[in-house]
């Protein structure tokens, strides 16, 4: 039998006793009292407390009264017990006074180990959303995560977050993603896209002290890399770092204005379109940008959606205007470069 370490107290009660012991326990019961110390089953009883020593005798045992007998194991077991609770409490303080490491959560890193943690992340940080939502998706999206997503974004774009999107270019040619698109952009956000080779990311009020952010699982494992893994990053200076990488991807990407294709920066804008622009990009009023101009209300109407139109951009789609007005700026201004150059 196999016997605890504290008190001599067998380990388990419920198979009883050997048949050797038995026969022993017999034997002193009727009378014999000397007994060899290898004698087979003296050491169970023993262990057991059925029996103990003749202090004044050497190899002389006698029994105990069976009431004793259970008094002192229970005495034995609730000893051995204070003994581990004792132990336990004393680790726990123990634990308690060292100096702690950091976790990988309290560093800033939390790793999110499937696609439903991904997504409950994705939820809980943008549901507190302070100020801006900024994400790269280089993988089409399904017309079901797109209908779920969408009250979401329209919900935050009218409390005033600002909302940048990079998509692969290939999104233009998807109805639901442009679908999408057109609804955000109505009220302000920011789509651009990208042949391929960016980075997927969801950042969440980046400039700030809480920003957080999402992104895949990038260490290598076998087979190939499991898209449906990935970090929660809390670390203000990661955060910052990917806020970086972002704002890269972003400077590469082409506005996305409305048609099947990117803009192409061809449209000639006349000295009077410009100053229509620049007055928009100013936030001015179209009264106060047809007095500058010395023309009527109706003449800027006009002129305006004389733009809209060479650009093949929806009528009242402001953002995407001013994204083409911004591209051919920069064109522009790049052509001036190669010339003085």
């Amino acid at each position: 039998m196999d016997y605890d370490n504290e008190g001599g107290s067998v380990s388990g009660l419920t198979g009883g006793l050997s048949a050797v012991a038995r026969s022993l326990y017999a034997l002193i019961a009727d009378g014999t009292e000397r007994l060899d110390p290898g004698t087979p089953g003296l050491e169970e009883l023993l262990g057991l407390g059925l029996i103990v020593p003749n202090q004044w005798e050497p190899d002389h045992y006698v029994l105990l009264e069976s009431s004793d007998v259970l008094r002192l194991q229970v005495e034995t077991e609730l000893r051995s017990v204070q003994t581990r609770v004792a132990r336990v409490l004393g680790m726990a303080r123990l634990v308690e006074e060292l100096p702690r490491r950091p976790s990988a959560e309290e560093g800033g890193m939390k790793f999110l180990a499937s696609m439903e943690e991904c997504r409950a992340a994705s939820a809980e940080i943008t549901h507190g959303v302070r100020s801006t939502v900024w994400t790269a998706h280089p993988v089409a999206r399904s017309p079901k995560t797109m209908e779920k997503s969408t009250p979401r974004d329209l919900a935050n774009l009218e409390q005033g977050v600002k909302y940048r999107t990079i998509y692969l270019d290939s999104a233009r040619h998807q109805p639901h993603q442009r679908t999408w698109a057109e609804k955000v952009t109505e009220l302000g956000g920011e789509v651009r896209t990208l042949p391929g080779g960016f980075h997927r990311m969801v950042i969440v009020d980046g400039g700030e002290a809480n920003g957080r952010a999402i992104i895949p699982d990038h260490r290598p494992g076998p087979g190939q890399l499991n898209v449906n893994t990935g970090w929660l990053v809390s670390n203000p200076g990661m955060v910052s770092q990917l806020v970086a990488v972002y704002e890269e991807q972003w400077a590469r990407a082409d506005p996305w204005t409305g048609g099947y294709a990117r803009y192409s920066g061809s449209v000639a804008f006349t000295h009077d379109d410009e100053k229509i622009l620049r007055g928009l990009l100013d936030c001015r009023t179209h009264e106060s940008i047809a007095a500058d101009l010395g023309v009527d209300l109706r003449t800027v109407t006009n002129r305006l959606s004389r733009i809209y139109k060479s650009l093949g951009l929806k009528g009242g789609d402001k953002f995407s205007l001013g994204m083409a007005y911004e591209r051919h700026l920069t064109q522009t201004r790049e052509q001036r470069q190669s010339t003085e150059a």
